[in-house]
């Protein structure tokens, strides 16, 4: 007996989209009462797939209508798990109350079913249509459906996936199947599956043709793309060339597709040049972020942008800041694709007036950096900076001129930067500085910082992180007031003023630190409204020793409320003082962009 088995696979993928829903469907009338012998996990999928009603049926007519639709149902899925055999026998049974009043109840329909034995996989053969592809024997093996198992049709379907993405990544983009064949035989209760694949031409990469809106240089699509003229063609890798120039965040979009000319080869393959569609969107742009806290500083941040100006996607940022606390004008540079597409280099300067309880004076800086990639999740990234300032200390204007060595890693496997729910984060930064200054000396900045978030249930976050920095090498005295540690505030430790955890010169006023030891704690809700609420503990210490200590240690608590964006959550915490001293405030207030940490 020869038969399509199309519709019988679109109707269990159909079944098998029930059975994930029905864990979340409210407690009701089953769609219909089963009767007769069935394997318990048939049964309970039998259960899951047929699902519920809201009320019993109101009629004779509803309850024949949704003993048809059981009884369809229900064959599609005894099929789909090797039941070809199977029988499915529909009835409405009607009742009568036992009273004397002889009322009627609801009609209810029934399936008596009878699945009968399970059929097994005689053998499965792939055929082409036309070009025969090399390495057929390869094709083969990704066949998950061998002979003598169970014939489940999801594993049919699976092996034809498998074998035309195979395709589609090994030369053939045309690769599609065609209506396969399936022959049961009753009497032996086998499945004999032919699969009818078109493979298409062996293609390989030609040039890359740049087309669209963006004005990019003509060497920077073939630097960034993952493959050269002349490889065997990957739909992976064409996706992928897409994927890097949407991922500068330069581009409104972008879209890689083979071109339709055919250029023959000698060995009957063919090449194919790359049409690469890149929309520019903007080029200038200007942002600005307000921020409040009743000791961070509150201000606004204006930012101005220009993009792919010379064609390598590179930013252009020129950013201007004016707070309570500091007044500050600053540019940045980044080149997304340094010379390679795992490499990226940033340039920056800035100048600023700072005045804070711990310090107050000016500032005037630059630094480069290039970071390399060394794998998905893990950077590392080496540079110079320089820095003059001069702040107040002791009733003195003191001067330094330092010039220091970048070395950062970090190795981040968050969900999302603004908006984690699983992963971790962790962050090492070594920096040797020189001082020319007036207390000249060398000392190196050690730091590590640790974040990691997980769901705990369904609407509830778990978030927490640790941190630990020092500064060995030289007296407190050789390092500017600006580079030492001070806790307390937004990104600290809450509740607690602004630069407030800190040793204290003679005046009562903070000096900050050689070593800082901070630990958060959060709890975040986010329910099916653009709400969402938080409950956090920090803690920290800062000491004038190089090695963090705990004998200090200060706490803040507080609750916060979230208002969830597309882009990312606007935050307002309230926080007090666990420890409160005399000079904290009863209440600390921050509202910003993005989760605390």
């Amino acid at each position: 007996m020869i038969f399509s088995t199309r519709n019988v696979y679109r109707t269990a993928a159909v079944c098998a989209v029930y059975a994930a829903l029905s864990g979340a469907a409210i407690a009701g009338e089953p769609l219909v009462t089963l009767e007769g012998e069935m394997p318990p996990g048939l049964q309970d999928l039998m259960v899951q797939v047929l699902g519920e009603a809201e009320n019993p049926p109101r009629s004779i007519a509803q309850a024949r209508r949704r003993a048809q639709q059981g009884a369809d149902q229900a064959m599609s899925l005894l099929r789909s798990q090797g039941y070809y055999g199977a029988e499915v026998i529909a009835r409405i049974d009607e009742q009568l109350e036992t009273n004397k009043s002889e009322k009627r109840r609801a009609p209810r329909p029934v399936l008596n079913v009878r699945p009968g034995s399970r059929f097994k996989v005689a053998s499965v053969d792939i055929v082409f249509d036309g070009f025969q592809p090399e390495n057929l024997e390869g094709l083969r093996a990704l066949n998950i459906l061998k002979a003598g198992a169970p014939a489940e049709a999801s594993k049919v379907v699976e092996t034809e996936l498998r074998l035309v993405n195979y395709l589609r990544a090994n030369g053939y983009p045309e690769a599609r199947a065609l209506p396969r064949k399936a022959v049961v035989d009753h009497a032996a209760k086998t499945l004999t599956v032919t699969h009818n694949i078109f493979a298409g031409d062996k293609t390989l990469f030609g040039k890359i043709v740049q087309n669209g809106t963006a004005n990019i240089v003509k060497s920077w699509p073939k630097m960034i793309a993952p493959f050269d003229e002349g490889d065997v063609f990957d739909d992976r890798k064409l996706n992928k060339l897409a994927s890097r120039v949407i991922g500068t965040a330069v581009f409104d979009g972008a879209n890689a597709t083979l071109d339709e000319e055919k250029i023959a080869n000698a060995d009957g393959s063919v090449t194919r040049n790359i049409l690469l569609n890149v929309e520019q969107g903007a080029i200038n742009t200007v942002s600005g972020e307000v921020g409040y806290s009743t000791t961070d500083g509150s201000g606004l941040d204006v930012i101005y942008e220009r993009r792919n100006f010379i064609g390598y996607a590179q930013t252009l940022r020129l950013i201007g800041i004016v707070r309570t606390n500091e007044v500050s004008a600053g540019v940045t540079y980044n080149i997304p694709f340094a010379w390679r597409v795992d490499r990226e280099l940033d340039f920056g300067a800035s100048v600023a007036r700072v005045d804070t309880d711990a310090f107050t004076g000016e500032r005037a800086s630059g630094n480069a950096l290039v970071t390399q990639k060394f794998a998905p999740h893990l950077k590392v990234a080496g540079g110079i900076s320089f820095e003059a300032s001069q702040f107040d200390e002791d009733n003195q204007r003191v001067r330094s001129y330092i010039i220091e060595g970048l070395l950062k890693a970090n190795y981040d496997t968050r969900d999302s930067l603004f908006d984690p729910s699983k992963g971790f984060n962790v962050e090492a930064d070594v920096t040797p500085t020189y001082n020319f200054g007036k207390a000249e000396g060398l000392f190196t900045n050690a730091e590590l910082g640790v974040s990691t978030y997980r769901r705990v249930f369904e609407k509830f976050v778990a978030a927490g992180r640790v941190k630990a920095g020092t500064i060995f090498g030289a007296s407190q005295a050789s390092v500017p007031l600006n580079r030492r540690y001070y806790a307390g505030g937004g990104g600290s430790v809450r509740g607690i003023g602004f630069q407030a955890i800190s040793p204290l010169n003679a005046d009562g006023n903070p000096v900050g630190g050689r070593s800082v030891a901070e630990a958060s704690a959060e709890l975040r809700y986010r329910g099916d409204s653009p709400l969402g609420f938080v409950g956090f503990l920090d803690v920290g210490s800062v000491s004038r020793e190089d090695l963090p200590t705990l004998a200090d240690l200060r706490y803040g608590a507080g609750v916060g409320v979230r208002y969830y964006t597309s882009f990312a959550p606007l935050r307002a915490d309230i926080a007090i003082p666990i420890n409160k001293r005399e000079g904290d405030n009863a209440v600390q207030i921050y509202i910003s962009i993005g989760q605390a940490f």
